[in-house]
């Protein structure tokens, strides 16, 4: 799907585009990729950018869904992400990138291989607002998950009237009250009958 192809020469950019940070937004959001084949959504992985595919414009091609294809971009000036890789996953191929708003509605994304003269550049457009993403969530909705708490083995216990104590299970695995003396077993995590002393 991205195809950051090494050209021989250097890409110089217009001068369009040389004085553009006034207008330039934010690189998060939802984007169309240069092919107008997927999108892949840009997000905040703790101080640097990443980006995972959401749409495809061939819904029946699932595989592609939910793939990383952006990673470790770090914000180098203003308006300016550098450092990160782009992956190309029909070459499985991952190449360095450059990612810089072109205003509200374009990213510039620049792949390379070492040095930017041999590089390619490549225009996304934002995606719009409806889009339906292959991933399930909503559109304009980012899904965050809680930390799984660890679980606990839990213990069944039953009252008397000395306290809480564990209950007495039988081989049957049903339940009888504890009759005569009994020892409570942490191997097994119950109580066992036990002669009574004299």
């Amino acid at each position: 799907m991205y195809k950051p192809v090494l050209a021989v020469v250097a890409v110089t950019l217009p001068p369009l585009f040389s004085n553009t940070s006034a207008f330039a937004d934010s690189a998060t959001g939802v984007w169309i990729d240069h092919t107008g084949r997927g999108g892949v959504e840009i997000t905040e992985c703790g101080v640097n950018l990443c980006g995972r595919i959401v749409w495809l414009k061939d819904a029946a091609n699932k595989k592609g869904c939910g793939i990383q294809v952006i990673g470790n971009a770090k914000s180098v000036r203003k308006d300016v992400w550098d450092g990160g890789w782009i992956y190309d996953p029909e070459k499985n191929a991952k190449y360095s990138v450059e990612l810089k708003p072109i205003g509200p509605d374009k990213l510039r994304v620049l792949g390379y291989m070492g040095s930017k003269l041999f590089s390619e550049t490549m225009i996304w457009k934002r995606a719009p607002a409806d889009l339906t993403r292959c991933d399930g969530h909503e559109p304009g909705v980012v899904e965050t998950k809680a930390p799984a708490k660890p679980s606990e083995p839990k213990r069944a216990r039953t009252e008397t009237s000395g306290g809480t104590q564990p209950s007495q299970a039988t081989k049957g695995g049903t339940r009888e009250p504890p009759t005569g003396c009994t020892k409570y077993v942490p191997q097994i995590g119950t109580t066992v009958p036990v002669p009574c002393p004299r």
